[in-house]
């Protein structure tokens, strides 16, 4: 695959997302994802105590870091930054699994199959032919983007979505509740029990 020239950046507006997962079922489709991994999901989150309750949306995936932990941490130097996305060279990679040890939301995994860590690369193929992500082409409420970065001034309310305070995104989110970082662990790659109908049983 040839290097990106342009610079791109995804903005997320959470305010938007009507939480259809229609972005992650785009993903898993255009990737061949196996079942229980997932390069892109959205996590929501029932707040408030009734009548005044709101569920909390997060569509989330690798926010192509500047400085990303996961280039410190292979081995092997197989994740590389190139024009602002980070990818994964399936060459290189051994599917020691350092990378998702260093990600501090979970954004990677190892393909049980290829043995190869996979994770969202903003659909570079894509965007090399002048489409959009998978996501960003599926979204029904156009809470997805994908912009050049010289673009960023219009987006003045997006922001960083941080794990842990070093985290440095380039894909940035509009209204993202801090809260939904109790959704997300360090090492852990996304998986089924991110959702919260997994803890509906256990509630107090």
């Amino acid at each position: 695959m040839s290097d990106i020239i342009k610079k791109y950046r995804m903005i997320i507006d959470v305010e938007r997302c009507i939480g259809c997962h229609a972005c992650e079922v785009a993903c898993k489709q255009e990737f061949d994802a196996p079942l229980g991994f997932f390069r892109t999901m959205t996590l929501y989150m029932d707040t408030g105590n009734y009548p005044k309750v709101k569920r909390e949306f997060l569509p989330i995936m690798c926010r192509q870091c500047e400085d990303a932990a996961c280039i410190l941490a292979c081995p092997q130097n197989a994740i590389v930054d190139r024009s602002g996305i980070v990818m994964v060279d399936s060459a290189r990679c051994n599917g020691c699994g350092e990378c998702i040890k260093a990600c501090s939301i979970g954004a990677i995994y190892v393909n049980p199959l290829s043995h190869i860590a996979e994770k969202c690369n903003l659909c570079a193929h894509r965007l090399e032919i002048g489409m959009k992500p998978a996501c960003v082409e599926t979204c029904v409420s156009d809470a997805l983007q994908i912009i050049e970065e010289k673009e960023l001034n219009r987006f003045q309310n997006a922001k960083g979505f941080k794990n842990i305070s070093t985290d440095k995104p380039r894909t940035l989110h509009i209204g993202a509740n801090s809260i939904m970082r109790q959704k997300l662990r360090k090492g852990h790659p996304f998986s089924p029990r991110n959702y919260e109908i997994f803890t509906w049983a256990v509630r107090s």
